[in-house]
């Protein structure tokens, strides 16, 4: 009887501790999911904390792989996982091209096409900060002057050691024809034609003995920490964290020939708490929490009014700076709308090939 009576008990007690977690987790909370790292801290600290304090909405934290059959599966199910994402801009227009994604109404923001970057808006994404692929190598391995472009980075005689690439063909194939000698202004005329997808490949193939692959942004700088590639391809924020937070200061990140694109926040189609979402996203799109980010992880600010608000030493991090928007190129988001699927799978293909 006394066991019964303990079990009982125990069982009561759990039934309790879950009664007062859902009574703790409100109807307008949001759950948000992102790529993690660095930015997702800063996310926490600039906007997260503050929103909730503001509002009495908590954020609850969860992961995003980037993988649009799941969204697509959120909204056609009714089943949702996260009420917004901070997202690729080709996850963006690829979900209202299929029509897997809300559409946000930027009068309930507040907020028109102007108050952001010129061509980072998409009518399924409201732009956050802007981001770049770069290279970086490490000093310890080469010897200064170091190399300062693509064609540079595919140098293995001059500059020995393995090379670090994303595995994707989604900017891998840009900075193959970079290499090769296309301009920065070209790539994608070049790109979208059959002859520029072969040229492409071609210049890969050149490279992919001495190729080491990775699929997340911790991959790329864990590689050069690791001495296991000499340079590596890499988002600017998670180098630049990397060297001025990790205690890694033998990363040097080139600013030439890099392709910067914009983040933003996407909300799967019918997903539940909108109103909470468009409260969240009047309050992440304010210039000095976007500012603020920058104090963490290098990323420019997709808010136009946010520049006066960034430290000037900052700016020789960042993509959008004067100094180093004229060294790089925009990512054509509706070429790789239209040429993800093809162009993947060709390039899994390729990798495959001994």
């Amino acid at each position: 009887m006394r066991n019964i009576s303990k079990n009982l008990y125990s069982a009561l007690t759990i039934v309790g501790l879950l009664v007062g977690a859902a009574a703790a987790a409100k109807a307008d909370d949001l759950t948000i999911a992102t790529y993690g790292g660095s930015f997702e801290d800063a996310l926490r600290v600039e906007v997260y904390e503050p929103f909730t304090k503001d509002t009495g909405i908590n954020i609850l934290a969860d992961a995003f792989s980037g993988d649009v059959g799941k969204i697509r599966a959120m909204a056609s199910t009714g089943t949702y996982n996260w009420q917004l994402a901070e997202s690729e801009s080709v996850i963006a227009a690829i979900g209202c091209q299929q029509d897997f994604l809300e559409r946000f109404d930027l009068g309930r923001l507040k907020l028109t096409e102007n108050d952001f970057v010129p061509g980072s808006l998409i009518e399924c994404g409201i732009p956050d900060v802007i981001y770049s692929v770069n290279f970086a190598y490490d000093t310890n391995q080469i010897s200064e002057p170091g190399p300062k472009s693509w064609t540079d980075f595919w140098n293995v005689e001059k500059w020995p050691g393995k090379r670090g690439m994303r595995k994707s063909p989604n900017g891998t194939l840009e900075f193959a024809l970079l290499a090769d000698g296309v301009p920065m202004d070209k790539v994608y005329d070049v790109l979208g034609t059959p002859e520029g997808v072969d040229r492409a490949f071609a210049s890969l193939s050149k490279l992919k003995p001495n190729i080491v692959w990775w699929e997340t942004g911790a991959q790329s700088v864990q590689l050069l920490a690791d001495k296991e590639v000499a340079m590596t391809v890499g988002w600017n924020g998670r180098l630049y964290s990397a060297s001025h937070s990790e205690g890694q200061k033998q990363i040097e990140t080139v600013w030439n020939q890099f392709r910067w694109e914009t983040s933003m926040w996407i909300m799967p189609k019918g997903a539940p708490n909108i109103d909470s979402a468009y409260k969240f996203l009047q309050y992440a799109t304010k210039p000095e929490l976007i500012a603020g980010i920058t104090k963490h992880v290098a990323y420019s600010p997709a808010v136009v009014a946010a520049e006066k608000h960034i430290k000037p030493e900052l700016n020789a991090e960042l993509p959008t700076s004067a100094e180093n928007v004229k060294n790089g190129f925009p990512m054509d988001v509706q070429f790789w709308v239209d040429h993800q699927e093809d162009l993947t799978q060709r390039f899994n293909n390729w990798v495959a090939q001994q």
